[in-house]
């Protein structure tokens, strides 16, 4: 079985539940996942009994294919969990029946094509797949282990930023899809300095290549803040996140792998729907644009980002 994965980072991290559900479900199959490099260290620490293969966003699915190719065999089932033409292409160039969502050349490429229901959460996006395979429903509860070895990779990273115990509070500033997305990093600094006031102990998070958003959030808060993360891929992030007390940050990425492993989240959301991309797992709160507001993430006040990180935290004690 070949399960090809989504693109980003926080739609992978909806689709885990799913995806445990296919690889449970070829136990005794052999199972390859195709998925993005920084994914890599954390699918096949999760999903020991798989096969992973990594390439990097936008490849060709003719490269792609070549990648997954396994002794010159086909897999006996295709599976794409991302609505594109091309998770459909390198499907078909590797798979005997071929399954994904309708739409993106699925009539032309797929053996069967699944509605999605879009009026759900996303992480049941792949349910009707899972239907026709006969396979249960996604369970949102569901949360990956990751190894002890992982886990100490994200203790080790927080004792090198001097940072202890679960007063510690992570900002998430950066987004992977624009500045729509992404509440003003200045908002993030004023944050920080209230939240140091209160006692409690705030860092960054970021990923590779963001330091200018970690500079930014700095300079507004007027501290020197740990920064966390800017060497990580994503196993060496969820192991970080798994030590904090709370992530505060936009749609993304962090926030989902927060969410799914069960660490309380603040949410700061504005173009998107909460409905179809709000954690469910973890306890959390959601700060988003009002109806009626023209402001996008800009209207939304650093005192309601810190009142909802204080009734967390409080509750989470």
């Amino acid at each position: 079985m070949l399960v090809d994965l989504p693109n980003w980072v926080g739609d992978q991290m909806m689709a885990m539940p799913a995806l445990n559900r296919l690889v449970e479900g070829n136990r005794d199959g052999g199972t390859v996942l195709h998925t993005r490099p920084s994914m890599l260290r954390f699918l096949s620490a999760v999903f020991a009994q798989t096969r992973v293969i990594a390439s990097p966003r936008k490849t060709s699915p003719f490269f792609s294919a070549r990648e997954v190719n396994d002794g010159g065999r086909r897999h006996e089932i295709g599976i794409t969990l991302r609505n594109s033409a091309r998770g459909k292409i390198l499907i078909r160039l590797r798979s005997r029946w071929c399954i994904g969502s309708r739409g993106e050349g699925a009539l032309l490429l797929l053996s069967t094509s699944c509605r999605v229901d879009r009026s759900r959460h996303q992480v049941h996006d792949a349910d009707s797949i899972l239907a026709a395979l006969g396979l249960d429903p996604a369970d949102p509860s569901w949360r990956p282990d990751l190894p002890a070895g992982i886990k100490e990779d994200g203790a080790a990273a927080l004792r090198v930023a001097g940072v202890e115990g679960k007063r510690s509070i992570g900002l998430a500033p950066s987004t992977a899809r624009g500045d729509a997305k992404r509440w003003p990093a200045r908002r993030f600094g004023e944050l920080a300095a209230r939240l140091r006031a209160r006692g409690l102990e705030p860092l960054i998070v970021i990923g590779p290549g963001e330091e200018a958003v970690a500079d930014e959030l700095c300079r507004a808060a007027k501290l020197e803040l740990p920064v966390v993360g800017r060497d990580s891929d994503i196993a060496g992030l969820a192991a970080i996140t798994m030590r904090l007390g709370v992530l505060v940050g936009n749609d993304s990425g962090p926030v989902q792998i927060a969410s799914r492993l069960g660490i309380p989240v603040v949410a700061i959301f504005g173009p998107t729907d909460p409905g179809r991309t709000a954690p469910i797992f973890a306890r959390h709160r959601v700060v988003s644009t009002a109806p009626g507001r023209d402001s996008g993430m800009r209207g939304i006040t650093v005192d309601e980002v810190e009142t909802a990180i204080t009734d967390l935290f409080q509750e989470c004690q």
